[in-house]
Order: C-alpha cells, then sequence, then structure tokens
C-alpha cells in the first residue's frame, strides 16, 4: 500500500513520540530505572524512524532543521502536528500502561525557576548539536546511541530530567494545565534551538549544512 511520503513521516513521528512519552509515564513507578528507561525508549524510536521521517521526534529539533533548509515549512508544520498529537495520545497511552504520572517539569519547591529554565536550554543545545555534527561528517548511524546517551547524562544533573523536546512538554500542559512554568520551559527549549543554530551558523563554520535526519 503506497502512502505519500509527508504522511507517512508525519505517522513516524507522532509514532515514535508517543510511544516514547508513554515510557516517561509508564516507567514513572520505578525512579531507578526511570532515566534508563525513556533514554532507552528514545534511542529505539529514533533507530525505527530515521529513515521514514528522519526520526525528529522533537519539535525543537525539527525547527533547527527548517532553519538550516533541511525541511520545508509544510513539512516543518506536519511534524509539528504530528508531535503534538503523539505526545498527548502517549500521555494517555502511559496512563493505560500503568496509571502512574510523572513529576512536573517546574522546579521544585524552594528551588529557582531560573535553574530549571537553564538546564533545559543546555540540554537543547547540546542535544541538537550533537546531532549536527554526528549528520554533517557521515556518522548518522550513532544518532540515536548518541541522543539516548545525552538525554540519559544529562536528566541527572538537570531540575527537569531534561526533557528537551516540547512535545514532552505539551504533554506535561495536558496533564497539569498551561502554566506559566511551563511555558518558561518550552521557550527555553526552542532557545536551545536557537542556541545550536548560531553555534553551527556562526562559530562552527566548518560544520556543513544539518542533513534532514536525527
Amino acid at each position: 500500500m503506497k502512502i505519500n511520503k509527508v504522511l507517512r513521516s508525519a505517522i513516524a513521528e507522532a509514532m515514535g513520540v508517543m510511544l516514547f512519552v508513554a515510557s516517561i509515564v509508564a516507567a514513572n513507578f520505578n525512579p531507578t530505572f526511570h532515566n534508563l528507561a525513556l533514554a532507552g525508549t528514545l534511542t529505539v524510536m529514533i533507530l525505527i524512524t530515521a529513515t521514514v521521517s528522519g526520526g525528529h521526534l522533537n519539535p525543537a529539533v525539527s525547527l533547527f532543521f527548517f532553519a538550516r533548509k533541511g525541511i520545508d515549512l509544510q513539512t516543518l508544520l506536519v511534524y509539528w502536528v504530528a508531535q503534538l498529537s503523539g505526545a498527548a495520545l502517549g500521555l494517555y497511552l502511559g496512563f493505560a500502561l500503568s496509571g502512574s504520572t510523572v513529576e512536573a517539569v517546574a522546579a521544585p519547591a524552594g528551588v529557582s525557576q531560573s535553574g530549571a529554565i537553564i538546564g533545559e536550554i543546555m540540554a537543547t543545545t547540546v542535544l541538537i548539536i550533537l546531532i549536527t555534527r554526528l549528520a554533517s561528517t557521515k556518522r548518522e548511524a550513532l544518532i540515536p546511541f548518541a541522543v539516548g546517551i545525552w538525554v540519559l547524562v544529562a536528566s541527572t544533573f538537570t531540575l527537569t530530567g531534561a526533557q528537551a523536546n516540547p512535545a514532552v512538554t505539551f504533554a506535561l500542559m495536558l496533564r497539569d494545565g498551561f502554566t506559566q512554568n511551563y511555558l518558561a520551559v518550552v521557550l527555553a527549549e526552542f532557545a536551545g534551538a536557537l542556541l545550536a543554530l548560531i553555534y553551527v551558523v556562526v562559530l562552527d563554520g566548518g560544520v556543513k549544512k544539518a542533513k534532514k535526519k536525527k
């Protein structure tokens, strides 16, 4: 059965994000292995969707590739709709699997919200630079594993667990409401994408245009 390329990519993005978010929710009952479970799931989802949609699974990553002319505006918008839809479905799939909930992204009591914002900016910036460097040096096969490792490591020192993904934050918004804390995190994640773009274009002039792949 032949399916339009854009539709096929959208389905892949939605499925990948859905299962990733579901892993965050369903694995929450076991804090010891929670971060390992979500990092492992993200790695597998990128491997599965990489040859179909590029395996973005992240609105900030898609925006970066749009800015680098790796995808056009139509594809960007389709990806965003697919990613956010997948996040919403993933939230409820996670509830169905375990009935557990994810911890709020907002900074813990007594901790400055600025710390959570800085952590998200850092996690997203490094994530996208990592993807770009591997793609531009023809080491795309390493991207799923490198991303999984970075998410796992960054989750240990960021207040938000290094979501670095507006789609995941959107799922949390659906659960807890559209608060200022969540909106600040989304802005931080897109700010990370902007910083990554500045790094690639201005500071790392030797990097070739990023390919449409994660």
